[in-house]
């Protein structure tokens, strides 16, 4: 059966990796999984570590080899597919061969050589439809930003050809649904022989960075940014506080299509505003805990009484349900005008420190009763949002709620996020507070128990 050696093919095309890379390149390992800094070359790794198998068959059938390259969108995956197509060109494959096609957008990248060797860019934002079956090899880009259920659906694919995989990313936190982080875990078990795994900081790349941690690039790069962002970006740290805040959301878990329940509990949660927008959520609560929240209502530029009357006007029906209101504490005179105006009940109990407000909402994202098989009605998180009439409130939740990135966006201190695009978020926070208030409060510490939320 026909040997491509790694070193002579990299030497062939004048390819010569780093120290660091070197390393990850000639380690050997079914499943690498490789956590890195900007610029350390990630990209250049994972498309020269894939070439080479589409030169030779498949050691196990003799059959032309078959590989994906999986990003969370087809742009993240033209990356490592446009030096594969570069690569080929230059060795002047394309001329014989079959398929050459690279179009990120219309979502066609499709190499397929003479010798029936074939390479695909795929997208990971419906992954139910990753469905194949001899797969040679995977290269997962952009790990840091894909779920675990990407890999659940393209496992089965390898295991016809006992096919190999790479995971590549930069962090985007320490959350056991990311696949960089979930998989990065296992390559540093025992259990798991087959996985490795690596962190790779930036300055790693002496190529790039010849003065390592020490580089002026990397140190004026640690003046600009957050210590969380910098350790994430350039150290290849697993740092909480960094990118989105509610780092557990999903829109194929957390949105749903929710009408209003005669039989749940109905309460409004308030977050004030004039120039920022004034936001009225309308949450249901079931039986056994389950939190719907079923219409986020928006103002801008109104007073309280204004925002009363367009309230009345706009949902009257949910208005006269809702049990009690959770206000911001903040503003006792608006709370007094809502009350008022609305006769709605008042929960006051809804200040305290945004942290804990956080964490009880980021609980509540979490999938309970993971031991179920996927698809089943009870393995689902104990929030979700209606997709329809929570848009707005979504956004955040997915990408609008960010922790700061540089200096000049952080206050006081980094334990607080960025206070923008925030409103639905402080508003749930609100009836987080005060519905497990009595809770909270009746222990000596802060933390709060899953038990809590459910």
């Amino acid at each position: 059966m026909p040997f491509l050696s790694k070193s002579g093919f990299f030497d062939s095309i004048g390819y010569t990796p780093h120290a660091g890379q070197q390393d990850v390149h000639f380690t050997r390992g079914r499943f690498k999984v490789l956590r890195c800094g900007r610029r350390w070359g990630k990209t250049f790794f994972g498309a020269h570590e894939a070439e080479p198998n589409l030169l030779v068959p498949c050691p196990m059938t003799g059959e032309p080899q078959m590989g994906w390259i999986v990003g969370p969108s087809y742009v993240d995956a033209e990356k490592e597919f446009r030096i594969m197509f570069d690569t080929f060109r230059r060795m002047g494959l394309d001329k014989s061969a079959m398929r050459f096609v690279n179009n990120a957008d219309s979502g066609s990248m499709h190499i397929k050589l003479a010798n029936g060797a074939e390479v695909m860019g795929k997208s990971a934002a419906y992954p139910e439809k990753l469905v194949g079956e001899g797969l040679n090899w995977v290269l997962f880009v952009e790990a840091g930003m894909q779920r675990r259920r990407t890999w659940q659906s393209v496992r089965p694919a390898l295991s016809d050809r006992r096919g190999w995989a790479a995971f590549t990313g930069v962090p985007e936190g320490p959350s056991e649904d990311s696949l960089l982080y979930a998989f990065y875990q296992r390559g540093q078990s025992e259990r798991f022989h087959t996985w490795k795994s690596w962190q790779k900081p930036s300055w790693t790349n002496d190529i790039v960075f010849p003065g390592g941690r020490q580089d002026p690039e990397i140190l004026e790069a640690e003046e600009d940014l957050t210590k969380d962002e910098f350790d994430r970006q350039y150290g290849a740290e697993f740092t909480d506080k960094t990118g989105q805040v509610m780092k557990e959301w999903d829109d194929a878990i957390h949105l749903g299509d929710f009408d209003y329940n005669a039989s749940w509990a109905t309460y409004m949660a308030v977050d004030y505003g004039f120039t920022n927008p004034f936001v009225v959520l309308f949450i249901q609560v079931g039986p056994f805990g389950d939190i719907r929240v079923i219409r986020e209502f928006r103002r801008q530029q109104l007073d309280t009484e204004e925002v009363c009357e367009d309230l009345m006007y706009e949902l009257p029906g949910l208005v006269r349900v809702t049990d009690k209101m959770y206000p911001d504490p903040a503003e006792p005179d608006d709370t007094r005008t809502m009350q008022r105006k609305l006769r709605v009940a008042v929960n006051r109990n809804t200040g305290g420190e945004l942290k804990t407000r956080l964490s009880l909402i980021r609980r509540s994202l979490k999938v309970k009763n993971q031991h179920l098989r996927e698809g089943d009605l009870e393995r689902r998180p104990t929030l979700m949002i209606d997709r329809t009439h929570c848009a707005k409130l979504a956004w955040e939740m997915r990408e609008g709620y960010k922790w700061p990135r540089t200096k000049s966006e952080q206050r006081n201190d980094s334990e607080k996020p960025v206070d923008k695009d925030n409103h639905g978020c402080e508003a749930l926070g609100r009836f987080y507070r005060g519905y497990f208030g009595k809770a909270l409060d009746g222990r000596s510490g802060s933390s709060v128990s899953t038990a809590d939320v459910g």
